[in-house]
C-alpha cells in the first residue's frame, strides 16, 4: 500500500512541476518583453555608471528619465508606433545599414521600406528631441570633473566646443586669393 501512495505522489509531482515551471517561463517572458522599451533614466545611466554620480544625482536622472518616457510614450502612442512596427524598422536598419546613403536620405529610405507614414516619420522626429532634450538635462547636472569623464557618446551633450568650427553668419571668410 505504501507503493501505491508512493506512485499516486510521484505521479503527482511529475505532473505539477511543470506546470510551475510554464508559468514561470511566462513569467519571464513577460518581464523580458517590456525591456525592449527600457527607461531612458537606466540606458544612460548605464552609459554614465564610471563617472561617479551621487545618488541625488543618479535620483534625478530617474526623475527626467520618467518623464521623458512618458513623453515619448504618448508621442509614439498618438503617432500609432506599435512595438511592431519599431521592431520592423529596426530590421530594415540594420538590413541598410551598409547602404551608400547617409543621414536624413537614408532615414526616409528605412522609414520607407517599414511601412512607416509622414506622420509616424514626424513622430520619429519629436521622439529624438525629447530624448534630446532629456540628454542635455542630464549632462546639465555633472559638475566639471564628471562632464571631462563623460562617454564619448554623451559629450555632444555637453556643449562647449569640441574643436570643430561651424561656418556661420558672424564669423570671417578667408578673403579669395588675390588674381595676378
Amino acid at each position: 500500500m505504501n507503493f501505491k501512495v508512493f506512485g499516486v505522489l510521484a505521479l503527482a509531482a511529475m505532473i505539477t512541476i511543470p506546470a510551475i515551471a510554464a508559468d514561470d517561463a511566462k513569467e519571464k517572458k513577460k518581464k523580458k518583453g517590456n525591456k525592449g522599451q527600457a527607461n531612458a533614466a537606466s540606458q544612460v545611466l548605464k552609459q554614465l555608471k564610471d563617472i561617479g554620480l551621487s545618488d541625488e544625482q543618479i535620483a534625478k536622472v530617474k526623475e527626467l528619465g520618467k518623464d521623458a518616457a512618458a513623453k515619448m510614450k504618448k508621442i509614439k502612442d498618438d503617432a500609432g508606433i506599435t512595438l511592431e512596427l519599431t521592431k520592423k524598422r529596426q530590421e530594415v536598419a540594420k538590413a541598410m545599414a551598409d547602404s551608400e546613403k547617409k543621414g536624413a536620405e537614408l532615414a526616409a529610405a528605412i522609414n520607407k521600406e517599414a511601412g512607416f507614414s509622414e506622420a509616424h516619420s514626424k513622430a520619429l522626429k519629436l521622439v529624438n528631441v525629447v530624448r534630446m532634450d532629456f540628454n542635455k538635462s542630464v549632462v546639465a547636472l555633472l559638475d566639471d570633473g564628471q562632464k571631462e569623464k563623460l562617454p564619448a557618446r554623451m559629450k555632444r551633450f555637453a556643449g562647449g566646443k569640441n574643436g570643430k568650427k561651424k561656418g556661420g553668419k558672424g564669423e570671417k571668410k578667408k578673403p579669395a586669393p588675390a588674381a595676378k
